[in-house]
């Protein structure tokens, strides 16, 4: 048995930094595109709370219990070191709820209905236009540009 005068590691700043970068993996694989984005989503929160939960054990004890535990500085510095993803992932989660749903966004192989932009130099362009390889040529031009077979489309999700 410990002597009652000899003082102990406080590993519970540990576990907290440690719980903590792990709230951290969680979301970089719920990002990445792993097969249970939600399941991701919810071990991040629980891992930040658990990570907040030992930071402030080990608090508790090195103020506390400072004649059983030592290390009052590393429990500090640690404490502060693993409060900022601790932080940041609890913020991500809340915030990811806040935006909206993509049910109405397109999918892939979806036929997209006809549309006007304005290209490079300021014309308007149909998609039916550049399908049809009409763009920029009249009917007279001998050198009319092959009709593409396709039109790639890159759609940015945003939320401003």
């Amino acid at each position: 048995m410990p002597d009652a005068t000899e003082r102990r590691g406080n590993i519970a700043p540990w576990w907290g930094l440690l719980s903590a970068i792990g709230a951290v993996g969680c979301n970089v694989a719920f990002f990445v595109g792993s097969p249970a984005p939600g399941m991701f989503a919810w071990l991040s929160l629980l891992l930040a709370m658990l990570a907040l939960i030992f930071l402030a054990v080990g608090l508790k004890r090195a103020f506390g219990q400072a004649q059983v535990y030592r290390g009052k500085t590393l429990t500090v510095v640690l404490s502060a070191i693993a409060l900022l993803p601790a932080a940041l992932s609890g913020f991500a989660f809340v915030a990811a709820r806040k935006l909206p749903s993509a049910t109405a966004a397109p999918q892939v192989g979806q036929k997209v209905p006809d549309f006007a932009l304005s290209d490079t130099s300021g014309k308007i362009v149909s998609l039916d236009q550049l399908l049809a390889g009409s763009v920029g040529s009249s009917a007279a031009s001998s050198s009319r540009p092959a009709a593409p077979k396709a039109v790639l489309l890159i759609f940015y999700r945003g939320y401003w």
